[in-house]
């Protein structure tokens, strides 16, 4: 299985998590306004993310084809990426501890992360997109900043005052912080031994973006990397204090990869981030089992375990079967997907192939009946224990939260129309022959 097939599945299982969660959360009555507010935006975010990997993986198939749509692919996931961030800069400004402590700047701090959206889409209209205009590497600076102090401030909170409620709201910060910036942590050795697979490490692709852009983008690696090993010597610490949290069996396997990886990229000069025929197989093959089965696989985990774990669904005899088929659905595909992983690797026959992944998923599907009853009949508190003041009740109706959706669709439609724009008068070609011309 190569990157292309692992965005198909990473696509569908996006898109149908993120939709059938989207539908439950809009069902519980029972949230605070900033949760639902985060979780109508981290639905969405997962169908739009789902939405950008069928177009990168649309992209890749058009680009070995030499086929001249691929601009519109690019485009499409390019502005798909643009919610993702938006997306997340908005759930750290409100979950779990709530930034925004007024109506007032809640309108104007939603308005902005949305307004800063519509400028990125802009920006490639005009051509002026992966310019500093764009600001690289904001998303990465917000998340490590916003999140890691809300961690900080409550996983090392005075002993005294330290119960389950700080312990939940450290892990939450944790798991979105791993959410974001997991496929970073695995390259930490590189930043630490200054190797050229870090410091040498081009996204854009040449000239096509200037020095400026790929310092502040990489700027926003090594300060994502900074908070994830500051938040793994804080779990290192307290865990031999006596005082152990999941976070700290999460944030481990990604350093501990890391140090895995550094022998296998040093090969190199890129972290595999973008699979081309000059990178070697056993990079390509790293880069899947890591990077991309973070961005299609896991990050759809930690968002189902962050619903579920912490009452953003309202779990129910009614709302219990689409609870239930949601956990399906990820076993079933994640274990599909890895089971395909390992066979294109491994010489397995597709007779025993078949008959592991049927004994797989038994086993999966006996283990989700074992560990949803665990997180639905035991859901994680995060306000039991704390002081008022961090939780501002605000009167926001539900009806005006639900426009985040329309609001998103709307969007979707423009990126759609500003794609075909963007094909249709070659502006990505153009713009790559004008910057690479001006390079030489």
């Amino acid at each position: 299985m190569d990157d292309t097939n692992l965005l198909f599945i990473g696509a569908i299982l996006s898109v149908a998590l993120g939709g059938m969660a989207l539908r439950l959360v809009r069902a519980n009555k029972k949230l605070d306004w900033n949760e639902a507010i985060a979780a109508h935006i981290l639905c969405l975010m997962f169908i739009t993310k789902g939405i950008q990997n069928a177009a990168t993986a649309y992209f890749n198939q058009a680009l070995e084809a030499s086929e001249s749509h691929w601009q519109f692919w690019v485009s499409i996931s390019m502005s798909m990426d643009y919610i993702f961030t938006g997306s997340a800069l908005a759930i750290a400004l409100l979950y779990p501890v709530p930034l925004l402590r007024t109506i007032k700047q809640v309108k104007v701090g939603l308005s902005l992360v949305g307004g800063f959206t519509l400028f990125c889409l802009g920006l490639d209209v005009v051509g002026l997109n992966l310019t500093a205009l764009g600001l690289p590497g904001l998303l990465y600076y917000a998340v490590a900043i916003i999140w890691g102090s809300v961690y900080v401030k409550f996983r090392l909170i005075d002993p005294e005052k330290r119960n389950d409620s700080t312990r939940n709201v450290a892990l939450v910060s944790g798991l979105f912080m791993t959410l974001i910036l997991g496929h970073v942590w695995m390259w930490w050795p590189g930043l630490i031994l200054q190797s050229n697979y870090f410091y040498f490490f081009d996204l854009g692709g040449g000239a096509l973006t200037s020095s400026l852009w790929d310092f502040m983008w990489l700027s926003g690696y090594a300060i994502g990397i900074g908070a994830g090993l500051t938040m793994l010597g804080i779990e290192i610490y307290l865990a031999l204090s006596g005082d152990v949290n999941k976070l700290l069996y999460v944030l481990l396997p990604y350093f501990v990869l890391g140090l895995i990886g550094y022998s296998i990229y040093s090969r190199g000069d890129d972290a595999g981030f973008i699979i081309d025929a000059d990178s070697s197989e056993i990079i390509d093959l790293w880069s899947v089992f890591t990077t991309s089965l973070h961005f299609t696989v896991i990050r759809p985990i930690i968002a189902m375990y962050i619903l579920l774990k912490f009452g953003l669904f309202d779990i129910n005899e009614e709302t219990k079967p689409m609870a239930k088929l949601m956990s399906i659905i990820l076993i079933v595909v994640a274990t599909s997907a890895l089971l395909e992983l390992l066979q294109s690797i491994l010489p397995i026959n597709q007779m025993i192939s078949a008959a592991l992944l049927g004994i797989i998923i038994a086993l999966g599907l006996g283990w989700e009946e074992k560990s949803f009853h665990r997180l639905v009949t035991d859901p994680a508190d995060m306000r039991i224990g704390l002081d008022k003041k961090w939780f501002p009740e605000l009167n926001i109706p539900r009806k005006y939260i639900s426009r985040i959706d329309v609001a998103c669709m709307i969007y979707c439609i423009i990126a759609v129309l500003v794609a075909f724009l963007i094909w249709k008068m070659d502006i990505i070609i153009e713009l790559s022959t004008t910057r690479m011309g001006g390079a030489e």
